[in-house]
């Protein structure tokens, strides 16, 4: 996801708002570690997902039905196959896991780890800018052009929130922790905004449309779990902006590998944004990389290993 631009980026007419179409392709928190056991773990069938993640049957099926609707997963009798775009959504799943590992590492040790085939080191996503090949961060990347608003987008449907304090219930998982931080569409879409300079209330609303009291929880709570700061504005009456701490900032990776994914692979999204790197001043593309080689890397070029 891009930072904030000094001057309003350009509105892209006839385009779409590339993390709110990933986020709905992808589904709640339960689709993610559906995605979670077949890429980094190969499972296939229905009663080793439900096995495997203690979930209620009838709420896997759900979630699979919504992947294969989605073009996520293929469904070939008792299995359920990743597609080529299924397969691609390891980038969203590591950077995930690696910023559970960095900020909820405190709730005890998780069950895998990351390794490069190529350096053979233990692997750390980094996304790169494909102009420069420099690291990206929030703050390095502006944003000229943006697709429509969320609201124009979202319209009138409404989403239950899953039971984010049940994604652990089998096994410990950093991509479990980082889902019970972020893992409902509408905190998601809060935390896109914020890194698209959003800061204040009214213009949460506007963007999203969202319900104010929605609103009002969601940013609560994440001012709460440490990864939004509330700050005046105006004291007479008191009025405060929100805006990304450092723990809120070191999420950027996640929603800029939903991004990514989404233009790749989701028509409408393709021309949804722009974006500029500030160090080489040329738009780019976000690729995928290991932190130590700064080699490309897919699903391909990881091995996941358990903890011992």
């Amino acid at each position: 996801m891009p930072s904030r631009s000094i001057s309003a980026p350009k509105l892209l007419p006839g385009s779409g708002d590339p993390v709110y179409l990933a986020t709905d392709a992808i589904g709640d928190a339960w689709s993610w570690l559906v995605l979670r056991e077949a890429v980094f773990e190969g499972v296939t069938r229905f009663n080793a997902f439900q096995l495997r993640l203690g979930i209620a049957r009838e709420t896997l099926a759900g979630r699979l039905d919504h992947l294969v609707n989605g073009g996520l997963l293929e469904h070939d009798g008792l299995d359920y196959q990743l597609t080529r775009s299924g397969k691609d959504m390891f980038g969203c799943l590591a950077t995930a896991m690696h910023w559970g590992d960095c900020w909820c590492g405190g709730e005890g040790p998780t069950e895998s780890w990351m390794r490069h085939r190529g350096c053979g080191r233990k692997f750390k996503p980094v996304f790169r800018c494909s102009a420069c090949q420099e690291p990206l961060s929030a703050r390095d990347v502006v944003v000229d052009a943006v697709a429509r608003t969320s609201a124009e987008l979202i319209g009138e449907q409404r989403h239950r929130v899953p039971g984010l304090d049940l994604l652990e219930r089998v096994r410990p998982c950093s991509i479990a922790r980082t889902l019970r931080v972020c893992g409902d569409r509408w905190s998601s879409l809060v935390i896109r905004e914020c890194f698209l300079g959003t800061r204040r209330f009214d213009d949460f609303t506007r963007r999203l449309g969202i319900a104010p009291n929605i609103l009002a929880q969601r940013l609560n709570r994440l001012v709460d779990l440490g990864m939004l700061a509330r700050r005046p504005y105006q004291l007479r009456p008191l009025r405060c902006e929100y805006r990304l701490t450092k723990m809120g900032l070191d999420y950027y990776p996640v929603p800029l590998a939903m991004l990514t994914w989404a233009q790749h692979w989701l028509g409408d999204a393709k021309s949804g944004i722009v974006l500029r790197h500030r160090l080489c001043g040329r738009r780019f593309t976000a690729i995928l990389t290991c932190e130590h080689c700064t080699a490309a890397v897919n699903r391909d070029d990881i091995i996941v290993q358990a903890k011992v």
